[in-house]
């Protein structure tokens, strides 16, 4: 379970990219660290790519989307690979389909 997944590192390193590249640089490093998770944020344009990198490079990490405030951000997200998605807060439309497509979400409350 993704839950468990993001518990066993006891914390969440959110990252926002401007170059999706740099994902893989970044994720060696916080696996060096002995983290495994990651929140990959929409907040710049490299978050779909990132993603789909870390997701091909890295399949060990539980590996998340972040600052996820449209529909389309969460089916990219999905589409990408990201395991779960966060929110800033609360948008039933994005929950609804979020569960729709099997996407555990933790929108901000």
């Amino acid at each position: 379970m993704i839950v468990d997944r993001i518990g066993k590192g006891r914390l969440v390193p959110v990252i926002a990219l401007d170059e999706a590249a740099d994902a893989v640089d970044l994720c060696k490093a916080l696996k060096a660290g002995g983290l495994e998770v990651a929140e990959i944020t929409f907040r710049t344009a490299a978050a779909r790519e990132a993603i789909r990198i870390v997701a091909r490079e890295f399949p060990e990490f539980a590996l998340g989307a972040g600052t996820v405030t449209t529909l389309d951000e969460l089916e990219a997200a999905r589409e990408a690979g990201a395991e779960f998605a966060v929110a800033p807060g609360l948008n039933a439309k994005i929950v609804n389909r979020a569960q729709e497509i099997g996407l555990p979400f933790f929108p901000g409350v």
